[in-house]
């Protein structure tokens, strides 16, 4: 129950086993380092280097759409020359492909466009001297006078379209805007003579088109070509590339974590938190991977200047089991808890299952969160392991459903289809048959609904009493006995709320309010007005009054204020536990009342099951996500806030990483 047990360990190893030392801390994720010192002299020619043949692997994974990482763990490659020159090899195997893909598909594109825009320009018959108010080409008719259409054409390749006309030095030469300045300077080098054509001649001849359209086709027909070429490469070296890639990130994440660590001669130093029932395992491990050249030593966390100071804290492990571990990210979503005390898992599972299932509560709604726990849980759907880890939570979220469904005698929205096997289980153990166990909005009365009101009342007080006591318990750990005592949520704010608690049920069984009760509400809120003196001086503690009398007095006044408004609202708040339960009552009559005013209308049966369906569907998720909304600002604003007084720092265990996420 209480958060895993740490230990600072300092570790020192040679130089020369450092790589297999961290890959072992990398694959067991048992250690959080605490960085101590940086490289000197910035980044190395040699990491530049490695930095650029990583880009470049980089770029060529997503040039073959390579974005996952190899299978299984990578291995570790103590042949770094032999790397780079492996993936460096590889590189310029691929570059004829990579390039000549890249240049068919820049000329595709430019083709394409000057098609485009040939073609509107032929059919608005414009004049050729508003050829230069073309939006994206700039247009040259001419002779050129050195030189021929094929040298030409071999220099402008990539930046022109170049097209005969009546002779073989008659041309039309078609570029982009932005490269209409390249395409004079190459036609000045042959000597080109701009042709200037009658101003009233308008439209584009039907040949040139055609001609763009033939280039367009070869140009696709080329790097249809190439794409098969790429594919085949691809095929034969992509296992290879991403090991590479992955191989040679490894080695830049190894370097990356040396420059982090102290480095004295020969000798590495490594510093760091490791759980406790971790430390014997590796440090057995490290003995074998480097033959007992290694020193460990451990330091319980009040052995740490640091941490006795206050000026670190010691991270936070939490260990659950599958189920409790699903929902930790609901507790650090909120935030860590400080280290040595009460995990809150077991806690926050328990209150939200049952929050959620009196809110949600329906026979066949349940079944399908229980059936898609266990379709997220499996990983069976490939674009829904992401969400893998909430499967659990949807399957006991889906069971508690379920069985208050079952207490509710809802089936779907139908409040009927449970009634005979609810009357023939109620007489069985009852004596007398009932409808359903649990009527949430009855049809005669309102005795009912306020029994409801007050069970979720009840809950509410149960998980507030829970939020106090641990708060209490983490105080007394953490030995903070001023907040363990007299703190708003500490022993002295819990008697004032279960005494509360205790005269709000005496008077609802029909007693009444004595005088003593007033004396016992306001010893208490006595104590917490003086609680930050009355320490001090069991404490032997001066001065007394450490902000001086009046900010005292004001001080106290409003932390008497804020304390009862404090636990009548967090007890009213579970008032919303009961209306959401009723919501959902009240959406599944609905559902069922929309389907039987349609059932007598032409094809109304079919009608009455496609409403039903869809209004099983709406419910399931909109009310599931308001639902679940309400009971995390539950578990966060009332429960939490008994005991998460402060925040922890989590523990985030060394890994290295590569694309892949290893």
């Amino acid at each position: 129950m209480i958060t895993e047990r740490m230990n600072k360990v300092e570790i020192l190893i040679l130089s020369a086993d450092i790589d297999p030392v961290l890959r072992y801390l990398s694959s067991k994720q048992c250690i959080q380092f605490i960085a101590e010192g940086e490289r000197e002299g910035g980044e190395s020619q040699s990491d530049g280097a490695m930095a650029d043949l990583q880009r470049r692997l980089d770029e060529l994974g997503s040039f073959f759409r390579l974005e996952g990482a190899v299978q299984g763990e990578i291995p570790l490659r103590e042949d770094r020359e032999e790397l780079i020159r492996e993936a460096q090899a590889l590189l310029e195997a691929a570059k004829p492909l990579v390039e000549a893909e890249k240049s068919l598909s820049d000329r595709k594109l430019n083709l394409k466009q000057m098609l485009d825009e040939m073609q509107a320009f032929s059919k608005l018959q414009i004049s050729f001297d508003q050829i230069e108010h073309l939006s994206y080409l700039s247009v040259r008719i001419g002779r050129i006078l050195d030189g021929s259409l094929e040298e030409v054409s071999s220099r402008l390749e990539k930046r022109a379209v170049i097209l005969p006309l009546q002779s073989p030095r008659e041309i039309i030469a078609i570029a982009t805007k932005k490269g209409r300045w390249a395409l004079d300077s190459e036609l000045k080098k042959f000597r080109f003579e701009e042709v200037k054509l009658p101003k009233d001649q308008s439209g584009v001849p039907a040949e040139i088109v055609a001609r763009i359209a033939s280039y367009l086709a070869e140009v696709e027909k080329q790097l249809q070509d190439c794409e098969r070429k790429s594919e085949s490469f691809r095929s034969a070296f992509a296992t290879k590339l991403v090991c590479l890639r992955d191989s040679l990130r490894m080695l830049m994440a190894l370097e990356q974590i040396k420059a982090s660590l102290k480095l004295t001669g020969s000798i590495y130093r490594i510093s760091g938190w490791v759980p406790h029932n971790s430390v014997f395992e590796m440090t057995a491990d490290l003995e074998k991977i480097t033959g007992k050249k290694i020193a460990v030593q451990l330091f319980e966390p009040e052995e740490v200047p640091s941490v006795k100071a206050g000026k670190r804290k010691v991270p936070v492990r939490l260990k659950n089991r599958k189920l409790f571990k699903s929902f930790e990210g609901l507790i650090f979503a909120y935030g860590a808890p400080l280290y040595g005390t009460i995990d809150p898992t077991p806690f926050v599972t328990v209150l939200f299952v049952l929050l959620f299932a009196i809110m949600f509560g329906d026979v066949g709604q349940g079944l399908v969160g229980l059936l898609l726990g266990i379709l997220l849980t499996r990983g069976r759907v490939v674009s829904w392991r992401k969400w893998q880890k909430f499967g659990p939570i949807f399957m006991v979220v889906g069971i508690a459903s379920m069985f208050a469904g079952l207490l509710y005698g809802s089936f779907f929205a139908e409040e009927n289809v449970l009634v005979p096997l609810t009357r023939a289980a109620t007489g069985a153990i009852l004596g007398r048959p009932l409808d359903r166990l649990v009527t949430i909005m009855p049809a005669h009365g309102s005795g009912k609904i306020f029994a409801f009101f007050a069970f979720t009342l009840a809950v509410g007080a149960i998980i507030n009493s829970t939020g106090l006591i641990i708060n209490i318990v983490n105080q007394l750990r953490l030995k903070r006995y001023q907040q363990a005592l007299f703190g708003k949520t500490g022993l002295i704010g819990a008697l004032f709320f279960w005494y509360a608690l205790f005269i709000a049920v005496r008077v609802a069984m029909g007693g009444k309010v004595a005088v003593l009760d007033f004396i016992c509400l306001g010893l208490t809120l006595l104590l917490l007005f003086f609680g930050e003196p009355a320490y001090n001086l069991l404490a032997r503690t001066r001065p007394i009054f450490k902000e001086g009398l009046v900010t005292f007095i004001m001080e106290g006044l409003v932390e008497i204020l804020e304390s009862v408004s404090y636990y009548f609202s967090s007890s009213l708040s579970f008032i919303r536990v009961a209306a959401f339960a009723m919501v959902h009552t009240v959406l599944s009559v609905i559902v069922f009342k929309m389907g039987d005013l349609l059932v007598n209308a032409p094809g109304g049966l079919l009608l009455k099951v496609l409403i039903v369906i869809l209004g099983n569907i709406l419910i399931i998720l909109l009310e599931g996500l308001i639902v679940t909304i309400q009971v995390v600002r539950l578990e966060y604003y009332e429960f939490f806030s008994k005991f998460f007084t402060e925040a922890g720092e989590r523990f985030i265990p060394f890994r290295l990483k590569t694309p892949g996420g290893l």
